[in-house]
């Protein structure tokens, strides 16, 4: 190459990192968007001898740099834009959500992958002893006329095991497996546990013929599997309530770009083009309730997982319940419709008083957590309640 070529090529390599630099301190080109998900903030500085002679202190403002680079997001975005289309592989840098990309651009996330190869482990007389635990929480519920429903959500790759890479299942079957809770479904039925069993009425779904069970760029239950799911939870319920569901009536179910929780894990994996991978399906859109007032509708005390927001948000697109609150994980509590975060703390609960206020109890529980045990929930309502 000639001296001159040379000497440009690295005279534009110098600019561009000058240029970059520059980004960082004085920027000169527009934003360019936020990155989904979470990261670890980098550590702060620290100035003292040892710091800086073990190397800490350069290590801190490597990481600074890295966070703050000019551009980062859109080389960010290129870089798995670069892994997803030419390798089929969704980037991870070690920490938040694993995604991984299966067969025909559907995504999973790691961890649910895992737990549909993992069998349960939990102990017959755990499991029967724990069911036993939710019939007490159920009858002392109806005994405040409170009725309880327990709506058990679906594992995407136990649905849709044939798209999961076959590297990930590490020579296991999904279909063979016993997971904790499907060991614990005959102790469920034995103690006349309310459940809705989503992970066998998803499998009878798809046997059925049934497809968008879930997004091929979601975690979660798609919106339309899960309008269906709401309408059978209505017709288990309503006979038990004091104030009833209305009817959920179908405005539309037009095919549509996927959208909300239908696309996070497409979001997750941040492409500078995701367009290629927006695979419709069906949207159900609700028609608001106008024949039953509002002190005549539910009001729905929700404990839930990440599906449960789904549901909820279907039934208040339908102006179908009262304002309420969502104990989410049973450990933060939501004000609902809005998704709106109250600082109060769920251990000062008085629950005897407390419940007094709901028309049900709604537990949404994902088959990944079942070792959780709902997070404490039946065996903190099962010790103050009488």
């Amino acid at each position: 190459m000639h001296r001159r070529y040379q000497i440009a090529l690295v005279a534009t390599f110098v600019a561009f990192l000058w240029l970059i630099g520059l980004q960082v301190v004085r920027p000169f080109f527009p934003a360019d968007g936020s990155l989904a998900g979470a990261s670890k903030p980098p550590p702060a500085l620290e100035w003292d001898p040892t710091s800086v002679l073990t190397g800490k202190t350069f290590r801190a403002i490597d990481r600074w740099y890295d966070a703050h680079a000019g551009l980062r997001r859109t080389f960010v975005r290129l870089d798995n834009q670069v892994s997803f289309s030419l390798f089929d592989e969704a980037s991870y840098h070690g920490e938040g959500t694993q995604v991984v990309s299966g067969l025909h651009n559907w995504l999973f996330e790691r961890t649910y992958i895992r737990s549909s190869v993992e069998p349960g482990t939990q102990t017959d007389s755990q499991l029967r002893a724990f069911a036993q635990t939710i019939r007490s929480v159920q009858e002392k519920l109806a005994r405040r006329s409170v009725p309880f429903q327990l709506i058990i959500a679906p594992n995407k790759a136990k649905v849709y095991p044939e798209f999961v890479p076959i590297a990930y299942l590490a020579g296991r079957s999904p279909e063979r497996i016993q997971t904790n809770f499907e060991r614990a479904r005959p102790f469920f039925h034995e103690a006349g546990v309310h459940f809705y069993d989503g992970p066998a009425r998803y499998q009878e779904w798809k046997k059925a013929g049934t497809s968008d069970l879930f997004a091929r760029s979601g975690t979660h239950w798609s919106y339309d599997s899960a309008f269906r799911v709401l309408q059978e939870i209505r017709t288990e319920l309503n006979p038990l309530l004091r104030r009833s569901i209305p009817p959920l009536i179908l405005a539309s179910r037009r095919p549509e770009s996927p959208s909300m929780t239908d696309r996070d894990l497409l979001d997750l994996i941040n492409l500078l083009s995701d367009r290629p991978y927006e695979h419709t399906l069906p949207l159900p859109k609700l028609l608001p309730n106008t024949t039953t007032p509002d002190a005549s509708l539910p009001r729905i005390l929700w404990v839930h997982d990440s599906f449960g927001w789904t549901l909820i948000q279907l039934l208040y697109s339908a102006h179908a319940m009262q304002p309420s609150e969502s104990l989410f994980y049973f450990k933060n509590i939501y004000r609902i419709p809005g998704r709106n975060e109250t600082d109060a703390d769920i251990s000062k609960i008085n629950w005897n008083t407390f419940l007094g206020h709901y028309d049900a109890v709604v537990m949404v529980w994902t088959e990944i957590a079942f070792e959780h045990q709902g997070w404490g929930f039946f065996h903190t309502l099962d010790q103050f309640l009488q």
